[in-house]
């Protein structure tokens, strides 16, 4: 029953025509568009080489060269930074698995920076402190401590690097030593 139903609701939405405003509104979904797209690439021999995906993020609330986001901006800026924190918490496709091994012992030579925790099964790596966090401390860190690059920990599937105090959490991303973003309280 519930599979004739299903055929019948995919039938009427195909005929009566999809919500075209998304971000793939540009694609042709019909039947013969997406055969003669995919004869055409089959073609194509220069196309064959496979690129990496490209990492997907939402707007940055606020420019890198002032990374803070302070909770008088405007609410809008507010509700970038959080979903773009949460965009670089994510796991892409092309990131490594977690290694929560491998972030332990991070987190465990970060401990004289300060309270140490690992977060999503070793994705993220936290230090709470007092007061100092800042937008260099996360990278500093990693450097003084540790000896790692934020490209080793990306190879290990840790993906953020986390300070936070009374006032103050930035996140670095592993994926680009420029992305840091901070929020105030």
């Amino acid at each position: 029953m519930f599979r004739g139903l299903s055929a019948v609701a995919v039938a009427l939405a195909w005929a009566t025509g999809c919500d075209k405003s998304g971000p793939l509104a540009d694609l042709n979904t019909s039947p013969s568009a997406g055969a003669a797209a995919s004869s055409a690439t089959a073609v194509r021999p220069y196309d064959a080489a496979v690129t990496a995906p490209t990492r997907v993020m939402p707007p940055r609330p606020v420019p890198t060269t002032s990374p803070t986001v302070l909770i008088t901006m405007p609410l809008d800026t507010q509700l970038q930074a959080i979903q773009y924190m949460a965009a670089m918490n994510a796991p892409q496709s092309s990131d490594a698995p977690a290694d929560p091994t491998y972030a332990k012992q991070i987190a465990d030579q970060l401990r004289p920076v300060g309270k140490t925790d690992v977060v999503s099964s070793g994705r993220r790596i936290d230090v709470l402190m007092e007061h100092g966090c800042d937008a260099t401390l996360p990278r500093e860190s990693i450097a003084r401590h540790t000896g790692a690059s934020l490209t080793t920990l990306l190879a290990h599937g840790v993906l953020v690097v986390r300070c936070a105090d009374r006032s103050l959490q930035c996140l670095q991303s592993t994926r680009d030593a420029d992305d840091v973003l901070c929020t105030r309280k």
